[in-house]
């Protein structure tokens, strides 16, 4: 991880193959769908301009959690992403904690997934983002189109200028970095499962406490 955290120093593109292995799950990301309150509606996400409602239920802490019944339509149909996932599990809340140690900057996961085959209409277009993504490939495949093209302000969504400077796709266990502000797309190429880890510089918050608990 410790040579990982070097080039990300760069601030350059770069792809490692076969790198991460086994830090997620389906099992595990069928746990937190199931678990009402991780699914409100600020942590669950997905590509869509759809609009949903529905009505409270008993027993609940969060009226804005998603309910079954609709979460699983809307998983079966659009690209999907949890964000505040760094303590999911041990081994990402370590991944966050060992980029956090080494470069001072606070370090989120974000869990994106699609249930659908090849579907190339669905997925991020062309955009940048205001953070460092460190991305691991956990299961299936995903194509990554990287552009030397940079963005301070303005829409985060845009069209390339130039031919990609990186074009790869991504299977499990392999790894890519795309610095803040870089031009970037992913399309996923099958059913697939992908952890991001967002760097951040612009946050003045300091990081999260990454204590693991014993019990």
């Amino acid at each position: 991880m410790l040579d990982i955290i070097k080039k990300i120093k760069d601030e350059k593109p770069f792809y490692e193959k076969g790198v991460v292995k086994n830090i997620f799950s389906w099992q595990e990301l069928e746990t937190l769908i199931n678990l009402r309150p991780f699914v409100n509606n600020k942590r669950f996400n997905f590509i869509s301009k759809d609009y949903h409602m529905w009505k409270n239920e008993a027993w609940l802490s969060d009226n804005n959690s998603w309910p079954a019944t609709k979460l699983e339509e809307v998983i079966n149909k659009h690209v999907c992403y949890f964000s505040d996932c760094s303590r999911v599990n041990e081994k990402i809340n370590n991944i966050c904690k060992t980029i956090e140690d080494e470069l001072n900057l606070p370090t989120d996961a974000h869990i994106y997934f699609s249930m659908k085959e090849e579907d190339k209409s669905k997925g991020f277009k062309s955009h940048w983002d205001y953070s460092h993504n460190l991305i691991a490939q956990v299961e299936g495949s995903s194509e990554f189109k990287v552009w030397s093209d940079k963005h301070t302000e303005g829409e985060q969504s845009q069209l390339p200028t130039t031919d990609p400077i990186l074009e790869v796709t991504m299977q499990p266990g392999d790894l890519i970095f795309i610095p803040k502000n870089t031009l970037h797309e992913a399309t996923s190429l099958s059913k697939r499962l992908s952890i991001s880890f967002p760097i951040a510089e612009h946050l003045d918050l300091p990081p999260q406490d990454r204590k693991w608990i014993r019990i």
